[in-house]
């Protein structure tokens, strides 16, 4: 295959992935990192009631969308490169929170925007 078909092919690939990181707004610059677990909490509630792991111990999957994972129903199409490039496994309990208080700390509750109603009130 041609190296620049193989380039555009790579490029067009990540740009979906790009594209949302950039989409998102930078958190408020009033955020501190220990007022992370609190909205998190409530988040995680809202999005699997706060539990990582379904009723037959494997790791929780969205409803409406199967790319949802774990306790904080992290998006592994937008999310999972991210998450690795910075070593958390989303699939595992600890690195699902991990990557939670990360996208906390960039993005605010953005990431969380579908679940709002729940978590805000």
């Amino acid at each position: 295959m041609n190296y620049l078909v193989l380039a555009v092919i790579t490029a067009l690939v990540a740009f979906p992935q790009q594209a949302h990181e950039q989409a998102l707004p930078e958190a408020p610059a009033g955020i501190a990192q220990s007022a992370a677990p609190e909205i998190l909490e409530k988040i995680a509630f809202c999005e699997s009631q706060g539990r990582h792991f379904d009723e037959n111990g494997k790791v929780l999957i969205g409803g409406i969308n199967k790319h949802d994972i774990g306790k904080y129903q992290i998006n592994s199409l937008y999310w999972r490169e991210l998450a690795e490039r910075l070593g958390y496994d989303i699939e595992a309990e600890e690195g699902n929170e991990a990557m939670a208080i990360e996208l906390y700390r960039r993005y605010g509750t953005a990431p969380w925007k579908w679940s709002k109603k729940c978590w805000s009130a």
